[in-house]
């Protein structure tokens, strides 16, 4: 690991860095990321804006190592879509991943949501950043998807990748929108239960 001007870091600089990509996070998640300045987060550390420029080169900087590091969670869930979907107990498997992922957007929607926005924007990192998130979903619901197509549980005009898409869409947007949902009488238990249903049939084919 490297500083900002190409030194390889030790073990108590690499705590530094640590403690301010946490208060980034924390502030993040309390007043998002259009007024975040540098000088917030290195008083939430206690240290000086110039100690946070060894590391990074700005705000921006620091919310795409965020991201990146929230790559390296995706298996934990990408992993969990595999062809014992089509077993018994597939569509508690289902659900399970749901929640597990709505708790997980639920600790880092700030960093997802900028990392999507910026992405749509076409910022280059954060696009490369967003592949490497999502290719690993769309790798494990292609296959699951083109198992139920060779077993005839979907049809075959149906494509894999947009089917895959589409439920990357679902499973990774709706979370972020979870607190207006129970504001009109959505609740958790309810969501997932219907986003998990919506994901194992178009996945599986229709057989719950």
């Amino acid at each position: 690991m490297v500083a900002t001007d190409g030194r390889v870091i030790g073990r108590r600089a690499i705590q530094t860095r640590r403690r301010i990509l946490d208060a980034t996070a924390a502030l993040l998640r309390e007043q998002g990321a259009l007024d975040l300045k540098v000088i917030d987060v290195a008083r939430e550390v206690g240290t000086s804006p110039a100690t946070f420029y060894q590391y990074f080169a700005d705000v921006e900087d620091a919310i795409l190592c965020l991201a990146g590091e929230l790559v390296e969670r995706v298996p934990e869930f990408s992993g969990r879509i595999d062809a014992t979907w089509t077993e018994p107990g597939g569509l508690d498997r289902a659900r399970a991943l749901v929640d597990d992922y709505i708790r997980f957007w639920d600790d880092n929607g700030a960093v997802l949501r900028i990392m999507h926005l910026r992405a749509d924007e076409r910022d280059k990192p954060f696009q490369r950043i967003r592949v490497a998130y999502n290719e690993q979903f769309m790798t494990a619901m292609v296959a699951l998807v083109r198992r139920a197509q060779a077993d005839r549980r979907l049809p075959a005009v149906m494509d894999p990748e947009a089917a895959a898409g589409a439920m990357l869409a679902v499973l990774d947007r709706v979370p972020s929108y979870r607190e207006s949902f129970e504001r009109r009488g959505t609740s958790r238990e309810a969501m997932v239960e219907t986003i998990a249903r919506i994901l194992y049939g178009t996945l599986t084919g229709p057989n719950f």
